[in-house]
């Protein structure tokens, strides 16, 4: 799509650094193991883990997996640690981190914020880098 003289490319995202980086949001969550505060937000919670204080811009998981996939942003396989996962769970698309060695941590369906295997959650999920386009 062209306006005037500019070339916007839907698929061109522009990468940023997080304000946390990897170890210190998988530390933030971990400090965080059995709250239940975070019940039925688990975007809010990575996106705050990653040391975002301002709304990511998606009204839910769902949202952020049809914007990731659109941008060609959502990966298959094995997550690094690190990798936001985001997954089917009792009807709706859930998002956590990945520990690394199928592990992932965050608010789970059934309510606190744990750290849990991946495949007990899950058969079908896809990762993404920590990755926040509309939090700056």
């Amino acid at each position: 799509m062209a306006w005037g003289d500019v070339v916007v490319d839907g698929r061109n995202v522009p990468r940023v650094a997080n304000p946390r980086d990897t170890e210190a949001a998988l530390n933030w969550q971990l400090e965080r193991v059995g709250s239940a505060a975070w019940l039925d937000w688990p975007l809010k919670f990575q996106r705050m883990a990653f040391g975002y204080a301002h709304d990511s811009g998606w009204h839910d998981a769902a949202d952020a997996v049809r914007w990731l996939d659109h941008h060609a942003l959502l990966r298959e396989g094995a997550a690094p640690r690190g990798a936001l996962v985001w997954y089917q769970a009792a009807d709706r698309i859930r998002v956590a981190c990945s520990l690394g060695s199928g592990q992932v941590v965050g608010p789970l369906p059934t309510g606190p914020v744990e750290a849990a295997e991946l495949s007990l959650l899950s058969t079908d999920w896809v990762w993404s880098e920590p990755h926040f386009p509309f939090g700056h």
